[in-house]
């Protein structure tokens, strides 16, 4: 009578790593971007869907374990935070409010999220993720695109339990803030978000004899 009950233990102990919680990640940094970059003077409003906030990466590290990356939510943690370096004014309208009159509409997507939990254990941590980001005008006419992919590495090291996972974490966190800085220095640089200089703004012309 013993038997079920063991054999329903025994497949709860082997199949319950599989239900792993995400990864801690670390808080999303400041990134440091070109000499030179300042916020341009517009409003920009950052679109989030349910669907980024909550994806998350899932890579097998064993027939019976698995490392889950909250990529999505650190992602729109990521860009909420560093946004602001390449704009006046941002916002994150939460879901389910009105529409935002703002200069642009930005949308941000995970292409591609690979990572690497190396056997041996003493082999480097790598990741790699691919940004897109769509930027629309008042109107809703896309206006710009962009795709970054963003690699990440940590130091070699014999780490195993918690401590791998933080390795994990690390390189993921690398992957996605190297990707970010390239899609905001695209943003800063791209003339199609340049503000066109109002014809009163213009410098005055001197009256000609």
């Amino acid at each position: 009578m013993r038997r079920p009950a063991l054999s329903l233990l025994a497949l709860f102990l082997l199949t319950a790593p599989l239900a792993a919680a995400p990864l801690k990640m670390p808080d999303p940094p400041t990134i440091e971007l070109a000499d030179g970059i300042s916020p341009l003077p517009l409003h920009a409003v950052l679109k989030v869907s349910d669907e980024l906030r909550n994806t998350v990466s899932v890579v097998k590290t064993s027939p019976f374990d698995k490392l889950v990356y909250p990529t999505g939510a650190w992602t729109v943690a990521l860009f909420e935070k560093n946004l602001p370096l390449v704009f006046e004014k941002v916002e994150v309208p939460k879901p389910g409010a009105p529409p935002v009159d703002a200069d642009l509409t930005l949308e941000i997507s995970i292409v591609r999220f690979e990572a690497t939990v190396p056997h041996p254990a003493y082999n480097p941590y790598t990741a790699t993720v691919v940004y897109r980001i769509d930027v629309f005008d008042r109107s809703g006419e896309k206006i710009f695109t962009q795709t970054a992919t963003g690699n990440g590495q940590t130091s070699k090291g014999m780490m195993s339990g918690f401590k791998a996972k933080g390795l994990a974490a690390e390189s993921a966190k690398l992957a996605m803030v190297d990707a970010a800085r390239q899609v905001l220095e695209g943003l800063a640089d791209a003339p199609e978000l340049h503000p066109v200089p109002k014809a009163e703004d213009s410098p005055a012309t001197a009256p000609t004899e």
